[in-house]
């Protein structure tokens, strides 16, 4: 028996080219069933492992955006909350009056917390960051 070095499939001693992917075995070599089965499921269980590592490495890079989303728009509801509690209401005062800076960067956090929670709009991911 040869395994496939492309698809990892076993294939027949006499055959020249692979029956699923079509791939040359003239580098194969023949060995017998069981350790064709065997290095067979090591090379599935190498890709399950890499393929979990991916997945790990994706998941924690979204909670790391995810996180510092957060972050920023904490960052921005507080300064405006704090802006607004210590000015004093000055509508004309130029260039940026605190009261109107605050009130801009509270509405500017809250704008953007209601964009991650519930979302842009249709798609076909679902609502927000939720993943189906």
């Amino acid at each position: 028996m040869k395994l496939c070095p492309k698809c990892g499939a076993i294939v027949s001693g006499d055959n020249e080219r692979c029956g699923i992917c079509g791939a040359d075995l003239w580098q194969a070599t023949k060995k017998p069933l069981g350790e064709a089965v065997q290095e067979g499921e090591r090379v599935e269980a190498d890709e399950a492992d890499q393929l979990r590592r991916k997945e790990r490495a994706s998941a924690k890079r979204i909670m790391m955006i995810r996180l510092a989303v957060y972050v920023v728009t904490t960052v921005l509801i507080l300064s405006g909350l704090l802006l607004l509690l210590n000015s004093t209401y000055a509508p004309l005062s130029f260039p940026f009056p605190p009261f109107w800076t605050g009130f801009v960067l509270i509405w500017l956090g809250v704008g953007i917390l209601l964009y991650v929670v519930i979302g842009a709009g249709p798609s076909e991911r679902g609502l927000g960051w939720r993943r189906r």
